[in-house]
């Protein structure tokens, strides 16, 4: 790809976020720019409404993987005799597997104090344990789902082994092997020490590996202690890593055991499978106790008893911060960019103003929306309407609160109300306009909003793709936009103009600090104002492709997406894809997505689509290949 450029006074920044958003969205520009002198800003505004509409827009159907055309009213076609697709064995997230871990120390010590001191000298080691990332693919250029991110990195068996050989060292130190083994590893009644070894091998073995211990288990374990008179630390510490370092406690183990009805291939998880896959899901660590209890008891395999449990945990705490990573991983709010990153240029300093972008205004703007999401599903039944139209605003730091033109929310009670129109639902949110350069992203947006919202196919352009080299140096973000990317006759202006530029269009009345505007201004290398332009949203969005409605600003578009239906069978894809840690398969996963996308379009809450995912049948078994 090749992109000719001639600087200007307002190249830099605004030349990389178009040759990013270029690239992005596959297309090639070749911009030309010439030098203008400084301009004094206009006398009188020129009137919006007399703006010249856009051309009619060449309108080419756009299919996605089922066939049907973007913009048809979606729904999920349930054929119960098709089996749905094969997971691979499962690693814990590094979040699954720390929680997993520290459980695991708090239960066998059952001393706070001791726990945290065993937890605190694992730190080191466990801060070497690589995280997941969203990976960046053509179904989702912003970066899908870490629990798709199933690599095994050497990383992960090193320092999973080097911290169970740490963890076994320092649960047998001092006073703490009473604690861990029972005062009958320190009584002076030798007697009594094989029971005593035995009977903390298959303790720990079954919390550990989240079942049962089987004879086997325990017959290697055993092994592995050795023949050891009395009881030996050293042996207690190297069953104890090895414990910590099996597959059935690094991974989520699963065979079933009874095949379920009509599939052939496909099978119920076993009581104590089921209890880890649930407990995963809703708390992201191992079952505790009570979950435990009912799968041993076979309460957990009965309706009523599995119900009470779900209920349970979700009404935990830890419920809530279990939803946080999907809810990340769904709104991408950690691709914000550093908002000082810019902060040395002098026509960045000018356009910030008074604001300081600095680390903690990124921080809070990035937790903003997740405490949106959090709100709506946890403290009060919301639906996806109500993330569309809501106006409270969530902000914690006085910045961000000044931005919407509120005071700070203290993180409890009723956040306060955004004025009336100005930025209704959460795409209208500081976090999904702020780019820390001068300018606006409308691309990015617009793909963001396609992709990740609408769950629309962007296709890849041609590889010819390209245009004419074009003069922006007096545009309006937009304006630079719309000439390179939709002139007549080139590949890219069917995808822009038809997918993705509207969109993104219709919140250019905040700028890139996520601030409200009516006009955009242009400066100088030296910070001086030397051109504004009014902002223009009205735009032509296509949230279906043949609809060629006009929305006039961000409260538009938010109704227009609200009433297609197609956030909430996107957002059943998405949570799919979180709950299974694989891409959805419309034809054989279409029962459980249609399951979602019912319960969401039907008005139900965003708590009932996740207790209606852990109530499947899909939720409860698994396929396996043999």
């Amino acid at each position: 790809m090749k992109v000719s450029v001639v600087i200007s006074v307002r190249v830099p920044q605004f030349l990389a976020f178009l040759i990013g958003a270029l690239l992005w969205s596959a297309c090639v520009g070749n911009v030309s720019r010439t030098p203008v002198e400084d301009e004094p800003p206009p006398e009188e505004e020129p009137d919006q409404t007399t703006e010249e509409p856009p051309p009619p827009p060449e309108i080419v159907p756009v299919k996605d993987e089922t066939g049907r055309v973007i913009g048809e009213k979606p729904t999920f076609a349930c054929q119960q005799s098709v089996a749905p697709a094969s997971v691979a064995l499962r690693k814990l997230t590094a979040t699954q597997y720390k929680n997993s871990l520290r459980d695991v120390i708090d239960r066998s010590l059952g001393d706070a104090n001791e726990a945290a001191a065993v937890w605190n000298s694992l730190a080191d080691l466990l801060a070497k344990y690589p995280a997941e990332e969203r990976e960046k693919v053509p179904e989702d250029l912003h970066g899908s789902y870490r629990q798709l991110d199933q690599d095994l990195q050497q990383a992960h068996v090193d320092v999973s082994y080097d911290v169970a050989v740490k963890a076994g060292a320092e649960l047998v130190q001092g006073e703490r092997l009473s604690k861990l083994v029972g005062a009958c590893a320190t009584d002076s009644n030798a007697a009594n020490d094989t029971a005593c070894v035995d009977a903390f091998l298959e303790r720990f073995a079954a919390l550990a590996l989240r079942r049962p211990a089987e004879p086997e288990d325990l017959n290697f374990y055993r092994g592995i202690y050795g023949t050891s008179g009395g009881v030996d630390r050293l042996a207690l510490a190297d069953v104890i890593a090895t414990v910590l370092s099996a597959p059935q406690f690094l991974y989520m183990v699963e065979h079933g055991e009874n095949e379920a009805g009509g599939k052939p291939g496909v099978y119920r998880l076993s009581a104590h499978e089921l209890a880890a896959r649930l407990s995963y899901q809703l708390t992201q660590s191992m079952p505790d106790a009570e979950l435990w209890d009912a799968a041993q008891d076979g309460s957990l395999s009965t309706a009523e008893g599995y119900e009470a449990q779900v209920d349970r945990l979700m009404a935990d705490s830890r419920g809530r911060n279990a939803s946080r990573e999907f809810f990340m991983d769904l709104l991408k709010v950690e691709d914000l960019p550093a908002l000082d990153k810019s902060m040395d240029r002098k026509d960045f300093r000018a356009f910030a103003g008074e604001l300081e972008p600095n680390g903690a205004l990124r921080q809070d703007m990035v937790q903003e929306p997740i405490d949106l999401f959090q709100h709506y599903t946890w403290t009060v039944d919301g639906t996806v309407q109500d993330l569309l139209s809501s106006e409270l605003s969530f902000a914690r730091t006085s910045a961000l609160a000044r931005i919407y033109g509120v005071e700070a929310w203290s993180g409890e009670g009723q956040p306060p109300s955004i004025a009336a129109g100005e930025r209704p639902g959460f795409l209208t949110r500081a976090a999904f306009l702020s780019t820390g350069i001068t300018t606006t992203r409308p691309i990015m947006k617009g793909v963001f909003i396609r992709q990740s919202v609408l769950c629309d196919t962007i296709p890849p352009a041609p590889e010819n793709a390209g245009n004419t080299p074009v003069d922006t140096s007096s545009s309006t973000t937009r304006e630079a936009v719309e000439a390179i990317t939709e002139q007549q006759g080139t590949t890219c202006a069917s995808c822009h103009r038809n997918l993705i530029n509207g969109l993104g269009f219709a919140t250019e009345n905040f700028d890139s600090l996520g601030r409200q505007r009516t006009q955009e201004v242009l400066f100088d290398d030296a910070g001086k104002e030397r051109l504004r332009k009014p902002v223009i949203t009205r735009s032509v969005p296509r949230v279906f492709i043949d609809d060629d409605r006009e929305v006039e600003g961000p409260g538009d578009l938010m109704n227009r997406i609200a009433e297609s239906g197609k956030v909430e069978a996107c957002l059943a894809r998405s949570y799919f894809r979180h709950t299974f840690a694989r891409w959805d398969d419309v034809e054989s996963d279409g029962c459980v997505l249609e399951r979602l996308r019912s319960q969401l379009a039907g008005g139900g809450s965003l708590k009932s689509m996740i207790r209606s995912m852990v109530l499947s049948d899909a939720f409860k078994s698994r396929r396996i290949d043999l």
